[in-house]
This record gives structure tokens, C-alpha cells and sequence, in this order.
């Protein structure tokens, strides 16, 4: 018997041996060890610099073995142990990687397989970015929240970080004095425990991944709305919450009213009740955007809460990003990505599904144009050489937090919204409702989402279609002629502009290519699928000789040539054209432009044209880039003209809107002309410096830095900008004090996005603003990059940032350090290209996700070298002629 006891340990200590020897993951965690249930405690007092808790892991052990890997950041653990077999272990805890948070555990004796309890009792310090469990003081209180994703659970609780480990969570919370505290689920019961604190327990939630749990605490304020209505999805009332801190709860009274309504709408497009038993809206004052934690979405404070009736553009905000956090309850939190590589899904569908509901919410607001809008800037990047594609294998988590960008949110909306236009809007649908009911409560890849798109559609061409465009990177070009026979010829490239010489191999894509044949001002839309190199679109006879837009609906996510002839009369038209497709004419002008096919005359007469759209979004489109360009590759003596342009451009159709800023002075204008005033004072006051505007709108930003309200709220922001460059010092004062103490977010926000303007001496002290850890963060972030957007105070800032970018990304949580990089975007000639990789590229580099995005600014700094070489003096010739 004892012989036989030691060739047990014998053998499996060798066998336990071979695991330990295992390398850490950089990636996934091994499959050794799952998790089946947490039971979390956390002790929670934001006026602490720390908090602790007690994590226990249910786990099912796969293979004997005596390291546990999983997650932890920045835990000082007390203790460990592990329960299995009904003995207990200790267990060594020990941090690995200390940038992505690896841990592991070290169990004195060997585990078997089986089922475990992991349990680990651990303290760990409040973040001050809005990154794991983060702290925030509003007047005399603190207020905790939490911001989860991408990988940051791990620094408030020990865990499996990973979205494909769904698990259900029982929550425990002590808070301290009166402090309240919320969660993903229900609170069940709360009771007085020892010390003055309060123990609260909730509900345990469906399963969940670790990134989409959510904690507030503090003295908050809970303003109960009425309950969402049953209706034929959901057949009992949702309990509806928005949660802030103090003082803020008359604010919410416009997102009470109308968020169920959107619940409504994404429930009649799904067809599937609201997952979750109650939906908490919580506003954080520090947060960046919003999060879509299951059941408890965090948002900006800004975005849901408003000192007077929202302004259209609150309105926008409000509904286009609660819309995409409300979507995600299904598409992301009920079926959950597998893995980081399709995170993509996850945000392109959420981003298109939230545009789509808010737009219909309320039409008037232009909100799916901007969305296209997105999508047509995603374009700039992905037809960088230093791209990804839309699906990026990620196998470190050092490559997750660059999943994250224009490519995944925008393209991949443009690629969802591109397959909807060619199946229908109701075939479409049904691989929706089908995708959600396979997995439901699970987790699911990419390929099952096109799987039961092909299913209910019954076009299993969609897969190739889908999988061209998410596998391989780049922008399709289509150029479309006139065929012989009356047909279309359509011919297929990768778009790119000027710059290096081609390094990556020529691509195909299979395209759901549309175009809408104008006659007689009436659009006829014919579809087909452009597989090869070269294709054609049949066009019945009754339809040759029309107009022909090679982009319906701008719904395809591609560029498009067409010869002179057909140029001409599409740009006759364009004036006329429904607005999407009139923003991407104006896109495809502006891609030749970058290209060098256009020159800098042809682009010019197609912002004439489009400035009189009466689209917002389109009549601004070509004026915003006639601005980059300004701002970014002019000669002093080209900015003056630039200018001189844009107000000869815009001036007119301002002074028709007017620009008298006298609060409610416009409140009976449609929205549209109220969003298209803020803009043009922009684009005519700030950029284009027209004397007129400034002098008129000056006095108000005078009067109104002492008293907000004395100024329209929607032109604020503007008015302050072009108050703070006319008189300087004085009313650089009022604006700091504003964007640090008022206590209306969106005062704080506006007076933020004022101190980016500021210039000449007040340029050093807005830059130091920036480190000051009262100022948000979101503002400090807006002053640097509009003071490295100006060429007027570029050189300044940029050689002030050389001396403090310790400083800079320490303000920034971790995971969008490395966004720090579209700086370079600033940049436009070889010696700026050499001074930013050696101050801030070297460095980026470094961070997750950083070499990306610095080959990314490096790459767009030599196409604008290469264009603005290209221009000669087009750009004098061309305005000059113009302007006189």
C-alpha cells in the first residue's frame, strides 16, 4: 500500500511538473481550469484610496495540475486558497505580467480534475481614469464606477478576463455611511452591518463575461422612471432607473422619458424581450463615451443629463449613443464575441443598429448621415497600407485595446449596413432574430452571424461577401463607363492616395455594389454582385441614357470613378441628390483629390456646388476638408485664401440663418437649421476668421462667461472659442473656472472645448491646464488636440507635449494611450515626420496597440507630403480666380 501511495505522487507529481512548465499566456488562458460561478464581496468607500474584496471562483479543473492561470492587476492579496475534493489549499498568488495583469496560482499541493473553489481575499487601489474601479469628486463627495472593458476587470476582482467565459455572478457590496450602491441586477435586500456600513446583496445575474459587470457607489441619486410597458415581445414591466450624483437628478427628466422608447424599438426589431430584469442608466462625471455593462450602462454624465430642454445636438448625443449601448444588451451582452478578434461584431453592429433606432427615433436630427459620415472617415484610414482588416487575429492581449478603433466601429457599420441595402431590410432582419436565438445567453464568432444570415436569407453568397470585406483590409474603388450595349462596365481596384509605393499585394472583394439610375429626377436602383476584377450591371433599355450614382443609398462600402461625362452630369445633380448619396459623391471627389486624379479645381467646384445642399451634413462635407487642408498643408499665404473661401462658401447661408446667440433666440428653427448655424459659426468664425462673425458673437462670449445661460446653449461652445481668441486673457479665466466647478456637464464640456482655441501667450497656460487633475479628462484631451489642429499654435504645443508626455498619457486610462498617436495626423512634411517619431512615435510604440497606430500616423504624414507636393500652386491660382 505504501509503494503503491508513492507511485501515485510519484507519477503525478510528473505529471504536474510538465503543466508547471507551461509558459504564461500572452494570450488566452488555458482551457486547463473554466470558471462556473462568482461569488464576489467588495467593500467600496471612494473616499478611500483603496477598497477590498473576497473573490470566490467556482472552476471546473480539466486536467490535474498545480498552476492556475487567470487575471488579477495591481492586487495586493491577503490570502488564497483552494477548495477541491472537500480539502482546502493554500495557494500562492503571484502577478506576472504587471501591463496586462497576468496572474497566477500556485497551490501547495496537486489539484485534481474536477470541480474547485478559488477563493482569494485581496485589497487594490481606485484608479483615477476611468479604468477598472475608479474615484471621483464631485463638491465634497466621492462617487466610485467601474469601466470594465476591455481587459480591466482583472484590476477590481481576480478572474477569467475573457469574453467566451460566461458565468452567472452573486454580488455582494459593503458600503459606508449612506452611501448607495448599484449593480448589474436587482438589489434584494440591504442591512446595517458592524462599522456604520451598510451590507447590500443582489440578485444573482444571467451569465455574464467579466467585462460587462458594473458597480456605482456613493451618496447617489436614484430617480425611479416608470416602468418600460409590457408589450408583444416583453410580458411584464422593465424597471427603468437613471442614477448620478448629487444634485443631478432634476437633469434627467428628458432620457427617463424617452429611453423606453428606444427599449421598444430595439425590442420590435429583435423580436426578443429586454434580457435583463431592470435597466439602470448611470451617470459617471469622468467617464469617457459609455459602456454597455449588462442591465447598468455607465455614460458620460453629459450625455444623459441637461440643465434645460436638450439642445438638437443633446438630443443626437443622447439618443445615437443610448441607442448603441441599449443595443448591445443583445447584440454583445445576451450573445457575447467568443474572443477579442470579433469585438468587431460586437461595436460595427451595435453602431449601426444604434444609428438606425435613433434615426427613426427622431428623423429630424440627420443622425444616420452621420453615421455614414463615420463610416466615410473610416475610409481614410483603411486606406492606409499600415492597416488591419475588420477581423484581426489577436493572440496577445497586448493587441486587444487596438480592436478598438474607426475600423471596427465605422467600416464594420458600413459593411453591416452595405449587406442590409442588398439582401432587404427584412431578410436581413431574420438572420438577425436567428443569430440572437441560437445563442442566446452564450457566446458566438463571426462566422456563426454569417452562417445564419446565409440561412434566413437563403443567399449563401452574403458569406463571401461579408468575409471579403472583415478579412482583408482596405477601401474597394469601382469605376464604372457606359457599355456599348447600354449595360454598366464596373471594374474593381484598392483605392489609395498618394504617398509610398505600393508594398501589399492588389486585392479583390466581392461587392453588393447598387447604383441608383437617375431619370427624370426619379432614382431606380439596380444591384448586383461584383465578384471579379471586372463586372456588369445590366440596365433595362427604358433606363440607358440616365444618371447614373454608383453608390445607392451611399449604402456600399466603397469609392467609385466615373469618366468626365458622366462626372459632369452626376455633379449636376448633386445639388438635388438624397443626402447620402450626395455625402458620397463628395467623398469619392474628395478620395480622387487625395489620389491626385482630381486636381485641387475639380474639388473646389464640387464644394461649390455641395455647400448649398440642404443637407447639413452634406453641404459641410467638402468645406470640412477644404478646412484639413487649411489647417494641415497651406502656406500661410494659402490659409489666407482658404479662409477667404470658406466664408465665400458658407458666409451667405449664415447670415441668412443668422448668428444672434440671445438664448432661445432660434428655438422655434428646425433642428437642422440649428445644427447647421453651431457648424457654419464654426467653420465661417473659427476657421474661415471672418471679421463680421467674430465682432458680432464677441460681446455675447463677454456676457456669458459669467452667466451661461445668457447665451444659446447649442452655439456656446463656438461663441466662447471665438470670445477667448478676440479678448484673451479675461475671459480665459472665466472658462477654466467653468470647465473645472460648474456644475452643469455640459457647461464643463463647452468651456473645454473653448480652452482648444486658445492662442499666442495663453497657449502655455492652457497646456498646463491640462495636467491639472480638476480639469476631465475628456477636456484636457480636446485642448491638446485643438491646439496641435491649429497652425497657429502647433509648433507651441507640440514642443510643450515633447517635455510632458509622462504626464499626458498618464491621464489616460491605459487601454487608449496609444490613440495619442493620430497626432502625427497634424503633421505634413519630412522634418515633423522625423520630430514625431522621435518624440512620441518611439514611445508609442511601446503600448498596447501602439505600433499600429504610430505606422498608421507615419504613413499619413507621407501621403500629405506627397499631395501637397503635388499641388504646386493650385490651390493660389484656383482660390484666386475664385475669389475675385
Amino acid at each position: 500500500m505504501i509503494r503503491r501511495l508513492v507511485m501515485i505522487v510519484l507519477l503525478t507529481g510528473a505529471a504536474f511538473t510538465r503543466a508547471d512548465e507551461v509558459a504564461a499566456p500572452a494570450g488566452p488562458l488555458p482551457d486547463t481550469v473554466v470558471p462556473a460561478h462568482y461569488r464576489l464581496h467588495l467593500s467600496i468607500d471612494p473616499r478611500q484610496a483603496t477598497f477590498s474584496g473576497q473573490t470566490e471562483i467556482q472552476v471546473a479543473i480539466r486536467a490535474p495540475l498545480r498552476t492556475i492561470w487567470l487575471d488579477g492587476l495591481g492586487l495586493k492579496v491577503k490570502s488564497a486558497s483552494v477548495t477541491a475534493s472537500g480539502h482546502t489549499l493554500h495557494a500562492h498568488y503571484e502577478e506576472i505580467d504587471h501591463d496586462n495583469g497576468l496572474a497566477r496560482l500556485l497551490v501547495d499541493a496537486p489539484l485534481p480534475a474536477g470541480t474547485a473553489v478559488l477563493r482569494i481575499d485581496y485589497e487594490a487601489p481606485f484608479q483615477s481614469a476611468p479604468q477598472g474601479l475608479y474615484r471621483t469628486r464631485v463638491g465634497k463627495d466621492w462617487y466610485a464606477f467601474s469601466q470594465m472593458e476591455a481587459i480591466d476587470a482583472r484590476r477590481v476582482f481576480p478572474c477569467f478576463d475573457e469574453p467566451r467565459f460566461k458565468t452567472p455572478f452573486d454580488v455582494e457590496i459593503t458600503t459606508h455611511g449612506a452611501d448607495l450602491a448599484v449593480t448589474n441586477t436587482p438589489q434584494q435586500h440591504a442591512a446595517n452591518a458592524p462599522g456604520g456600513t451598510k451590507l447590500h446583496t443582489y440578485e444573482t445575474t444571467k451569465p455574464l463575461p467579466t467585462y460587462l459587470t458594473a458597480f456605482a457607489v456613493g451618496p447617489l441619486q436614484i430617480v425611479e422612471g416608470t416602468p418600460v410597458a409590457p408589450n408583444a415581445v416583453r410580458r411584464t414591466p422593465l424597471p427603468l432607473r437613471i442614477i448620478g450624483t448629487q444634485g443631478a437628478a432634476a437633469r434627467f427628466q428628458f432620457a427617463l422619458e424617452q429611453a423606453p422608447e428606444l427599449i421598444r424599438r430595439l425590442e420590435g426589431y429583435f423580436g426578443i424581450a429586454f434580457p435583463y430584469p431592470k435597466i439602470d442608466l448611470i451617470a459617471s462625471p469622468i467617464h469617457l463615451g459609455a459602456m454597455e455593462n449588462a442591465g447598468a450602462i455607465i455614460f458620460a454624465e453629459d450625455l444623459l443629463a441637461f440643465v434645460q430642454p436638450p439642445t438638437p445636438r443633446q438630443q443626437s448625443n443622447f439618443g445615437s449613443v443610448a441607442a448603441h449601448e441599449l443595443a448591445h444588451q443583445w447584440f454583445g451582452d445576451l450573445v457575447t464575441p467568443a474572443w477579442w478578434d470579433d469585438i468587431w461584431l460586437n461595436e460595427s453592429f451595435a453602431e449601426w443598429m444604434g444609428s438606425k433606432i435613433a434615426d427613426q427615433w427622431r428623423p429630424q436630427l440627420g443622425i444616420a448621415q452621420e453615421q455614414l459620415d463615420g463610416t466615410l472617415s473610416a475610409m481614410h484610414t483603411d486606406s492606409l497600407r499600415a492597416g488591419r482588416p475588420i477581423h484581426q487575429p489577436v493572440t496577445r492581449n497586448s493587441q486587444i485595446s487596438s480592436t478598438f478603433d474607426d475600423i471596427t466601429y465605422q467600416k464594420g457599420a458600413g459593411v453591416i449596413g452595405m449587406v442590409e441595402s442588398y439582401l432587404g431590410e427584412d431578410r436581413f432582419q431574420r438572420g438577425v432574430r436567428l443569430h440572437l436565438t441560437r445563442h442566446a445567453y452564450g457566446t458566438a464568432t463571426a462566422a456563426d452571424f454569417f452562417s445564419a444570415m446565409a440561412e434566413a436569407s437563403g443567399d449563401r453568397g452574403v458569406i463571401d461577401a461579408f468575409e471579403s470585406f472583415v478579412n482583408q483590409p482596405g477601401v474597394p474603388l469601382v469605376n464604372v463607363s457606359a457599355a456599348a450595349d447600354g449595360s454598366l462596365a464596373l471594374a474593381q481596384s484598392r483605392y489609395r492616395p498618394l504617398g509610398p509605393a505600393a508594398g501589399a499585394p492588389e486585392v479583390r472583394w466581392k461587392i453588393p455594389f447598387c447604383a441608383d439610375l437617375y431619370l427624370a429626377a426619379q432614382p431606380h436602383k439596380l444591384c448586383t454582385m461584383l465578384t471579379e476584377a471586372n463586372g456588369t450591371l445590366a440596365v433595362p433599355s427604358m433606363l440607358r441614357g440616365a444618371i447614373v450614382h454608383p453608390n445607392a443609398d451611399g449604402a456600399g462600402y466603397y469609392r467609385f470613378t466615373v469618366d468626365a461625362a458622366l462626372w459632369q452630369s452626376l455633379l449636376s445633380l448633386a445639388a438635388h441628390l438624397p443626402p447620402r448619396e450626395a455625402m458620397t459623391l463628395a467623398d469619392s471627389a474628395g478620395a480622387a483629390f487625395d489620389a491626385g486624379r482630381l486636381p485641387f479645381r475639380g474639388l473646389f467646384q464640387a464644394a461649390q456646388v455641395l455647400a448649398n445642399h440642404p443637407d447639413r451634413t452634406t453641404a459641410l462635407s467638402l468645406g470640412y476638408r477644404l478646412g484639413s487642408l487649411h489647417d494641415r498643408m497651406a502656406s500661410p499665404a494659402e490659409r489666407v485664401l482658404l479662409e477667404r473661401a470658406l466664408v465665400a462658401l458658407y458666409g451667405e447661408r449664415l447670415g441668412k440663418l443668422g448668428y444672434d446667440a440671445t438664448s432661445g433666440r432660434y428655438a422655434s428653427d428646425a433642428p437642422e437649421e440649428q445644427l447647421l448655424r453651431r457648424e457654419l459659426i464654426g467653420l465661417v468664425g473659427l476657421t474661415g476668421r471672418d471679421p463680421r462673425v467674430r465682432a458680432a458673437l464677441t460681446p455675447f462670449a463677454e456676457r456669458s462667461v459669467t452667466d451661461p445661460a445668457a447665451v444659446e446653449s447649442l452655439l456656446r461652445s463656438r461663441v466662447w472659442a471665438l470670445g477667448l481668441q478676440e479678448r484673451g486673457a479675461p475671459i480665459f479665466e472665466q472658462l477654466k473656472t467653468l470647465a473645472i466647478s460648474s456644475p452643469d456637464a455640459q457647461v464643463r464640456a463647452d468651456a473645454g472645448f473653448a480652452l482648444g482655441y486658445a492662442e499666442g501667450p495663453l497657449v502655455q497656460d492652457a497646456l498646463a491646464l491640462t495636467l491639472d487633475p480638476a480639469l476631465e479628462v475628456r477636456s484636457a484631451l480636446r485642448v491638446i488636440f485643438e491646439l496641435m489642429m491649429n497652425p497657429r499654435t502647433r509648433d507651441a504645443a507640440w514642443q510643450w507635449l515633447g517635455g510632458h508626455e509622462d504626464a499626458v498619457l498618464g491621464r489616460v486610462p491605459a487601454m487608449f494611450q496609444s490613440f495619442y498617436a493620430s497626432i502625427g495626423d497634424n503633421f505634413c512634411s519630412v522634418p515633423e515626420r522625423e520630430s514625431f517619431n522621435a518624440v512620441l512615435g518611439t514611445r508609442l510604440r511601446s503600448l498596447n496597440g501602439g505600433e499600429l497606430a504610430v505606422d498608421r500616423a507615419l504613413e499619413g504624414i507621407d501621403s500629405c507630403s506627397a499631395l501637397r507636393a503635388s499641388l504646386g500652386d493650385s490651390v493660389t491660382v484656383t482660390l484666386t480666380e475664385a475669389l475675385h
